[in-house]
């Protein structure tokens, strides 16, 4: 039968405990331990690994570089076995460890903050929340980046595997800012008129989708920036035209 190890976690709490109180004796108060407790763990624990982990020279104990290194160590063990153990712990409690959340560029990403704090109160989940453009959210999901989308469903694939639900309805409106020559067309929203000036849109971000525009014409020329902010302020330096959500654009009208 093989030889119990010693190097155990119980026995990396007790090195770091001695090491962030300073001595045994403060560590063994910390781990509701006696000293001589944990004096025996160390023991053993050198002869098991037949080295040397604390200098005992001198009037306080010291870890030699061994015993250093073995600590450094061990604390990386440490903190893999707390996060494991939490992880557990949320699953068993229904909630996930990491959970994705992917909002397309209308939905205004502020608009989840007071919701990671009432998340955190309840599990440790570990929470990511990233924009993307147009089909970039979808393929997101599509190919397993994403736990959750939030997006317009025009552009949504329906499956069995995607669980869906409307939240709102987002009002989008056609805008340009007020010096901009199209305001003195006797039909700006024609096609025949939009068609004359530039149009303002934000890049999808797809990578294996086919690339989306939404509001523009074919013919029509366009400028496109990176995110819905910056178009935002190309509109107001009288750029271009474009479909901005009402919201985003309310006090700028």
């Amino acid at each position: 039968m093989a030889k119990e190890r010693a190097l155990t976690l119980e026995a990396l709490r007790v090195m770091d405990a001695i090491d962030r109180r300073g001595s045994f004796a403060a560590a063994a108060d910390e781990l509701g331990r006696v000293p001589s407790a944990l004096s025996y763990t160390m023991q053993k624990l050198e002869e098991e690994l037949d080295v040397v982990l604390f200098d005992r020279s001198g009037h306080r104990t010291k870890f030699t570089n061994v015993g250093r290194m073995l600590l450094e160590r061990g604390r990386v063990l440490l903190e893999a076995a707390d996060k494991l153990t939490t992880d557990a712990e949320a699953l068993a409690r229904g909630w996930e460890t990491h959970l994705t959340i992917v909002t397309e560029a209308l939905v205004p990403t502020p608009a989840f903050f007071p919701l990671i704090d009432k998340l955190a109160a309840k599990a440790n989940t570990q929470l990511a929340i990233i924009t993307e453009v147009l089909a970039g959210a979808w393929e997101r999901l599509e190919q397993g980046r994403a736990d959750i989308v939030i997006a317009p469903d025009m552009h949504f694939r329906s499956s069995s595997e995607i669980n869906s639900r409307k939240l709102y309805t987002l009002m989008n409106v056609y805008v340009a800012a007020p010096d901009h020559p199209i305001h003195q067309e006797p039909e700006p929203l024609s096609e025949v008129t939009r068609v004359k000036y530039r149009g303002i849109a934000v890049a999808d971000t797809a990578r294996e989708r086919p690339v989306l525009t939404v509001q523009l014409l074919d013919k029509q020329p366009r400028l496109t920036v990176s995110t819905i902010e910056d178009k935002r302020q190309a509109l107001l330096a009288g750029l271009g035209v474009a479909t901005m959500p009402y919201p985003m654009v309310e006090k700028d009208i």
